[in-house]
C-alpha cells in the first residue's frame, strides 16, 4: 500500500478550512461572538446614551423668580399754591373739582357754592365755588405748608420773614389781623393769612379779585 504524500494531506486541510471559514463582509453582521470593529451612531443610526448637557439642567432662570417687594405707597404732602392744591386748581368749573375727587359735594343754595376738602378734618379745609370765576378760594387746616413753608401755627415773625410784603386789612397790624401776599409764581392770586396773638391762625389761596366774600 503506497503512503500518501505528507504535504499533500496538509494542503488539502488548509483548503478545506478556508472553504467552510464564514467570511465577515461589509454591511454584514458579525458572528456572535467575535470582535468586530467601533462603528459610530451616525452610520449604524443607533443612538448611544449622552451626558446631559448644562443647558439641559435646571438653572436659576428656570426656577420660580422671586416675587417682588411690595413697597409701601408714599403719598406726597399737599402744598398750597401756587395755582391750588394737589390737582384742584384755582379757576375750576364745579365738574371740574368734583371729577379731581379731592372735594366734597358743594352746597350751592347761596350765591357761592361751598364745599370741603377730603383730607381735611372736619369743617376745616373749604372750597369756595364763585359763580363768574369758578373755584374762587381754597382754605387750608395745620399741617399743610405753602411751598415756601408758611404754615398755620407759625409765628408771625416767622409769616413776615417769609413774606415780607404781607400787607394787613384795613391797617391793622400783622400780629392780629387778616392780611394778604401776592402769591409767588402767580400773581393773579393772594394768600390770606389770619394772625392772632403772634400766631398765623389761618391760610388760604385765592383768587385776588374772587367776589364770594370780603
Amino acid at each position: 500500500m503506497r503512503a500518501t504524500p505528507l504535504v499533500g494531506t496538509l494542503t488539502c486541510l488548509l483548503l478545506v478550512a478556508a472553504c467552510s471559514s464564514p467570511v465577515h463582509k461589509s454591511g454584514d453582521a458579525a458572528p456572535a461572538g467575535s470582535a468586530d470593529p467601533v462603528i459610530s451612531a451616525a452610520t449604524t443610526g443607533t443612538p448611544t446614551a449622552s451626558t446631559p448637557s448644562a443647558s439641559s439642567s435646571p438653572s436659576a432662570s428656570s426656577s420660580p423668580s422671586a416675587r417682588p417687594s411690595s413697597s409701601a405707597t408714599t403719598t406726597a404732602p399737599l402744598v398750597l399754591g401756587p395755582r391750588g392744591i394737589g390737582s384742584l386748581k384755582l379757576g375750576m368749573t364745579r365738574q371740574q373739582a368734583t371729577a379731581t375727587g379731592m372735594v366734597r359735594p358743594f352746597d350751592t343754595t347761596g350765591r357761592c357754592g361751598v364745599s370741603f376738602l377730603r383730607a381735611a378734618p372736619a369743617e376745616e379745609g373749604n372750597v369756595t365755588l364763585s359763580p363768574t370765576l369758578g373755584v374762587a378760594a381754597i382754605s387750608v387746616w395745620p399741617g399743610i405748608k405753602t411751598p415756601e413753608g408758611l404754615r398755620i401755627g407759625m409765628s408771625s415773625a416767622e409769616m413776615l420773614r417769609i413774606y415780607p410784603a404781607y400787607r394787613a386789612a384795613e391797617g391793622a397790624e400783622a400780629t392780629n389781623a387778616r392780611g394778604y401776599v401776592t402769591v409767588p409764581g402767580n400773581d393773579k392770586a393772594s394768600y390770606r393769612i389770619a394772625t392772632r396773638n403772634g400766631k398765623v391762625t389761618g391760610l388760604a389761596l385765592q383768587f385776588r379779585n374772587q367776589d364770594c366774600y370780603e
